[in-house]
């Protein structure tokens, strides 16, 4: 990981120079693993600029970010996927929604939460939405003393029945999700798949520290360095924030609060517009009074 108060302090002058984030995807068909590798350092950087959680806090964000934005690779075309941690010991929310296309959004909260919890006790909710469908999928982990990347583990655990691991990088804002398939039968390759998911990263695991150590953020480098570990590469598509609010859907939330509570709830005597703003984006909303008269 980088020395995260020294780079907050110089985000604005190398964001001109950072390259999208990608996530990558590769097999290992002889071992029986994929790799899902995350090159984040765009994506943290916008994160960073957005809100301002700062200290332990951002770099627990940046932590969670990183592990559950891996979670995109799984999501089949126009599927959807929010994950919603809401840990009561120690109190905070993470939020981070995202989309089969590669745009996503996050938000921690509260922006002043300074801690980073070697583990969390509360629930994880899974929302995923799925095209044609009315009602989304949706499921309920529960969190007793879990650390940050078993939540993702025991997700993947229970919806793929497959054992995994994420690695967060040490010297950059990388990380790495191993996932261990099912034994079957493939023409012409000689499988192997008796080692388990800590022995495999073992087996590779200077090579993948290196990689991490490098921070690189060229395409084709990272992509020939897994290649160059005997990884067939499996595609890659760019990860951006991208927030999906607008005035319209402010607009509709607060109709719903009057609807509900009464227009003096919402407005005072003498207001005649008010002002929201998206937890996700921080955009800002002017809204008037008169809107919501008729």
């Amino acid at each position: 990981m980088f020395f995260l108060e020294t780079k907050l302090l110089h985000f604005d002058k190398i964001n001109f120079m950072l390259l999208e984030s990608r996530l990558y995807s590769f097999i290992d068909q002889s071992n029986g693993f994929t790799l899902h590798f995350l090159e984040g350092q765009k994506l943290i950087n916008d994160v960073a600029i957005i809100h301002s959680i700062k200290n332990k806090g951002f770099q627990f964000f940046r932590d969670s970010l990183l592990t559950f934005q891996l979670m995109m690779t799984y999501l089949k075309p126009r599927e959807g996927l929010g994950i919603y941690l809401d840990s009561e010991d120690p109190y905070f929310r993470f939020k981070i929604e995202m989309s089969e296309q590669g745009q996503m959004r996050t938000l921690l909260i509260p922006e002043d939460f300074n801690q980073l919890p070697m583990a969390m006790s509360g629930k994880c909710r899974l929302v995923k939405t799925v095209p044609n469908e009315s009602h989304p999928y949706t499921s309920i982990v529960d969190l007793v003393n879990t650390n940050l990347s078993d939540v993702v583990n025991k997700i993947l655990k229970d919806s793929y029945q497959l054992p995994s691991q994420v690695y967060l990088s040490a010297d950059s804002d990388q990380s790495m999700l191993l996932l261990k398939l099912p034994e079957i039968q493939i023409d012409r390759i000689q499988t192997n798949y008796t080692m388990s998911v800590n022995e495999f990263w073992h087996h590779h695991q200077e090579s993948f520290q290196s990689i991490f150590t490098e921070h690189s953020q060229d395409y084709q480098e990272i992509q020939k360095s897994f290649e160059n570990l005997g990884f067939l590469f499996l595609g890659s598509k760019e990860v951006i924030f991208k927030c999906n609010c607008s005035r319209e859907r402010m607009v509709t939330g607060i109709w719903t609060l009057v609807k509900s509570t009464g227009l003096e709830h919402v407005f005072l005597p003498d207001e005649t517009e008010i002002e929201t703003k998206c937890d996700y984006c921080q955009t800002v909303y002017t809204l008037q009074k008169s809107e919501f008269l008729n």
